[in-house]
């Protein structure tokens, strides 16, 4: 086992995956082929499908363990006693974000909407129009913004001081 920050424990994670999607790739590539008495069948193989399987079982193995560890870092870590643990600061960002996404929807006014000062209407009768405050919505999202930018620039800081071992 060796030691490394949480950090490149996740680096490690995104490695281990796109090597067993090679893996996988390899391994469906393996084709059959038909040779002549006289050819030698060493010259057409340069790996056998059991070897990448076991590759590729090996491969899941250490995932499988970098991710359990990532887990248990995750929930484990906390910044203070009355701070959350990572995981729960990772959610708490995602959620932010998508909040500050909608605001900031809501706060975007469309162009054409800027040049029309009124509301005219032929009809007789009453039409209820809900309007909001686009300024106000407008900065909610970039409060949320830059309430998740905090989180994140956390969530980071606790990454590269996190020791774990894999």
């Amino acid at each position: 086992m060796e030691k490394m920050t949480l950090k490149e424990a996740r680096v490690l994670k995104a490695r281990l995956g796109k090597e067993l999607d090679r893996l996988v790739e390899k391994r469906d590539g393996v084709a059959i082929v038909t040779i002549m008495p006289e050819e030698n069948p060493m010259d057409f193989i340069d790996v056998s499908v059991d070897e990448v399987t076991k590759k590729i079982d090996d491969c899941i193995d250490r995932l499988i363990e970098v991710g359990r560890v990532i887990r248990l870092a995750n929930v484990g870590a906390a910044p203070s006693a009355n701070k959350n643990d990572i995981a729960t600061m990772v959610e708490k960002t995602i959620m932010l974000r998508k909040e500050a996404k909608y605001c900031s929807a809501l706060g975007s006014k469309n162009p054409r909407m800027r040049d029309r000062g009124g509301f005219g209407s032929d009809c007789t009768q009453l039409v209820n129009v809900t309007t909001y405050d686009i300024a106000k919505y407008a900065d909610r999202a970039r409060q949320l913004s830059d309430e998740a930018e905090k989180l994140s620039s956390e969530i980071d800081r606790l990454d590269l001081e996190t020791t774990v071992e894999v």
